[in-house]
């Protein structure tokens, strides 16, 4: 910083109606300059780092120190929160087998009393009879947990969930692809798939195109 000039005080002015002299120009003070701070309080004061080799090593250590607890501390907690999530879901599973064994034991009785019903004293139209009521009645027990059958006949061929295990002609351009018979019933559970439909698939063929869905000759070869 440069040297500093001294303000003028009000007694510095002359009086009223004396003639106001020429100040010399040593009437401005030259002051001296700032001294230098205290570099070390300066470093206080500004929150500075430590400038000294060991002070920088050991604040590097301290700050290494923290990171590896912190960093033991995260991987503890993540070991702790997959145990708990695998012992979770292991629970959950297991209630849900045990919720599938309940609903299906009034379907096991019943089949107990169908079969322990004599063909001597049942015809086999009441014993029939008596295996749907419990296949009907195992049915809506597996649909009121999430099981849904696959509607197949009659409709479009879809191989998301329909598996076609052979395939028939057909001279009608409407009918193709289109599922004509079931082998296997196809099942989904809460939309996933559980197992597709075993079926038969109309293809058009046009009449006279040879192949399965030629007609036949006759006799006198018309």
């Amino acid at each position: 910083m440069g040297p500093r000039k001294r303000a003028k005080k009000p007694e510095d002015e002359p009086a009223d109606g004396a003639p106001e002299a020429a100040a010399p120009e040593s009437e401005t003070e030259e002051l001296p300059d700032d001294p230098p701070g205290d570099p070390a309080a300066l470093e206080q004061a500004e929150g500075a780092a430590p400038t000294t080799p060991e002070a920088v090593i050991e604040l590097l250590s301290a700050e290494l120190e923290a990171l590896e607890d912190r960093h033991l501390r995260l991987v503890a907690e993540f070991d702790n929160f997959r145990k708990r999530t695998v012992k979770e879901r292991a629970e959950q599973w297991r209630r849900a087998q045990a919720e599938l064994a309940r609903q299906l034991l009034e379907s096991l009785d019943d089949l107990a009393r169908v079969s322990e019903l004599g063909s001597s004293e049942h015809d086999a139209a009441a014993i029939l009879e008596g295996v749907q009521l419990v296949e009907k009645k195992l049915q809506r027990s597996l649909e009121q947990l999430g099981l849904k059958p696959i509607e197949a006949v009659g409709h479009k061929f879809n191989p998301e969930l329909h598996e076609a295990m052979v395939t028939v002609a057909t001279p009608h351009p409407e009918e193709d692809e289109i599922v004509s018979q079931e082998f296997a019933k196809g099942y989904t559970f809460e939309g996933m798939l559980l197992r597709p439909s075993k079926v038969e698939v109309k293809m058009y063929r046009p009449e006279g195109a040879g192949g399965v869905g030629e007609p036949e000759a006759s006799e006198d070869g018309s």
